[in-house]
């Protein structure tokens, strides 16, 4: 059975850095919402490290056509139906049950990371934009982070553990899924 692997959780949790590396530790092609965001914000003469600017242009998108959305992030990732898969950056359950549906038959399973919101705070404090952390975890994209996608995860994980311990649990879970 193939799997598509999406990862969800709040700003600083480490979403792209548990999906880059259990991407590799699998040996498939991974890719983000966030990054998708970036590239189309570069394309069109904008500041992709802008968070508001990638928040508002992925809200736009998801109430303009989730569908296609959702097809153009797989697709600049290089999926192809049936093949095991990763991506993050999910911030609302609707986009999951359209990934679902789009990326069959490969199974789409949801992995919520959850931590505390001082140990995303410190994360954050190493990029560019730190200082709009507390604006961007009030942004209204994020609205479901905090209780729908948790309920709605096949797994969510403790990700205010040493990181090689989040890899290792996401990793014992999909050979579980496998």
């Amino acid at each position: 059975m193939s799997l598509l692997l999406c990862f969800s959780g709040q700003i600083g949790s480490g979403k792209s850095s548990v999906s880059i590396a259990v991407a590799a530790a699998l040996g498939c092609r991974r890719t983000g919402f966030g990054d998708y965001l970036r590239s189309e914000i570069a394309r069109l003469g904008g500041d992709p490290n802008d968070r508001k600017a990638l928040q508002d242009l992925g809200q736009k998108r998801v109430e303009d056509d989730s569908a296609a959305f959702c097809r153009d992030v797989l697709a600049a990732g290089g999926f192809q139906a049936g093949d095991d898969f990763v991506i993050d950056g999910i911030r609302h359950v609707a986009i999951f049950e359209i990934l679902a549906t789009v990326g069959k038959p490969s199974e789409a399973r949801l992995l919520y990371l959850g931590a505390p919101e001082t140990t995303r705070n410190v994360r954050v404090q190493s990029r560019d934009d730190a200082q709009d952390f507390v604006r961007a975890s009030t942004h209204h994209v994020e609205t479901e982070l905090q209780d729908a996608l948790p309920q709605r995860a096949d797994a969510v994980i403790d990700a205010d553990q040493p990181f090689d311990r989040v890899v290792a649990d996401c990793l014992e879970l999909v050979r579980s899924w496998q």
